[in-house]
């Protein structure tokens, strides 16, 4: 008797749970398709704050293209950073643009009597050069500055390299410190690393080591750091050569 009456009880409790699914189901699929819903869910995406200047615009873009060398593969360019907060950054790259293009000397007006030109390309003698990349992913744009001068002698020499790298879902650019522990990242390691690289990739030339490794990294200040298209931390960094300086990038 005792055992019938609990398994009565039991079954009464499984309908009632049954019957306050179905219901509840019930209520929730009438308020998810409500307009009273629809309004708070919208209000809540669009209420998501933007940091672009001009939203019809990527968050870097550039203007004022204009090639020097087709050639010699020349082009210079204004980059925007479209970004609020960063209008004198922008401003303070386009005004170094502008001083690299009066860097600009011509062959024919040099007095370069009998000398040997290797490569005329466009009547070019001499300039100071911009080169730009940029990344995006996941919440982080990266900006690279790559300086370079230009020779009719020996093309191009790796000079400087620099990095602005953006959370747009703040708008903060972050610092090198900041990027490193995100990436839970350290100089030390990563120029160990570097050494490393350098080592495997040294040669010999006359008896002498090309690469200048210990003039490389024992002042290692000139370097950018940033995150590339796959949401890696990359580093850009000069490496100081015998013949003539160069930049590498790699994954840290």
């Amino acid at each position: 008797m005792e055992d019938s009456f609990k398994s009565k009880l039991g079954f009464s409790f499984f309908v009632l749970f049954i019957m306050f699914l179905l219901v509840g189901g019930y209520f929730l699929t009438k308020y998810l398709s409500s307009d009273d819903f629809s309004k708070k869910y919208n209000n809540k995406n669009t209420s998501e704050i933007s940091y672009k200047i001009d939203e019809d615009k990527d968050y870097i873009y550039f203007i004022n293209e204009k090639t020097i060398s087709e050639k010699a593969n020349l082009i210079y360019k204004d980059v925007v950073i479209n970004i609020k907060g960063e209008e004198d950054l922008t401003e303070s790259l386009e005004k170094e643009n502008k001083e690299n293009k009066n860097t600009i000397k011509y062959i024919s007006k040099e007095n370069l009597g009998n000398i040997e030109i290797p490569y005329n390309y466009d009547d070019l003698y001499t300039l100071y050069h911009r080169n730009y990349e940029t990344y995006a992913f996941d919440k982080y744009v990266s900006l690279v500055i790559k300086d370079y001068t230009y020779s009719c002698y020996d093309l191009l020499t790796f000079k400087l390299a620099k990095s602005y790298v953006y959370d747009i879902e703040s708008g903060k650019r972050l610092s090198n410190e900041e990027l490193l522990k995100k990436f839970n990242k350290n100089m030390d390691d990563i120029i160990n690393k570097i050494r490393e690289g350098l080592n495997k990739s040294q040669t010999i030339d006359e008896g002498k080591e090309v690469i200048k490794i210990d003039d490389t990294l024992n002042n290692f200040t000139n370097y950018a750091l940033y995150v590339n298209d796959f949401g890696k931390l990359c580093i850009t960094y000069l490496v100081k050569s015998v013949d003539k300086d160069y930049n590498l990038s790699m994954e840290v």
